[in-house]
């Protein structure tokens, strides 16, 4: 398994954005319950959101965004992605 932080960047129609919204988090509660999605959620100047997910490789990492609802309704000025490796933490087995 591979971890994976998703920063993404909203675009410009907020108004889209806060219309596609419930579909968004309900398929990231979906990704959530599977153990896909780690943990989620918007910065607090609503700019953007910071995701951590947890998949195969980053194929499957791609197939999962591109279906968020985000995504396909174009609500995103850009997604940056990066693996990472936790090191020390209560997601760690060093803890």
């Amino acid at each position: 398994m591979a971890t994976f932080v998703v920063q993404l960047v909203y675009g410009d129609d907020r108004e889209q954005r806060l219309q596609v919204r419930p579909q968004h988090r309900e398929y990231s509660r979906g990704l959530a319950d599977r153990g896909v999605l780690l943990a989620a959620g918007p910065y607090a100047d609503e700019a953007g959101a910071m995701l951590i997910y947890e998949v195969a490789d980053a194929d499957e990492l791609q197939r999962v965004l591109a279906a968020d609802p985000y995504a396909e309704a174009g609500v995103l000025a850009r997604t940056d992605v990066r693996e990472w490796h936790a090191v020390t933490g209560s997601w760690t087995s060093a803890g």
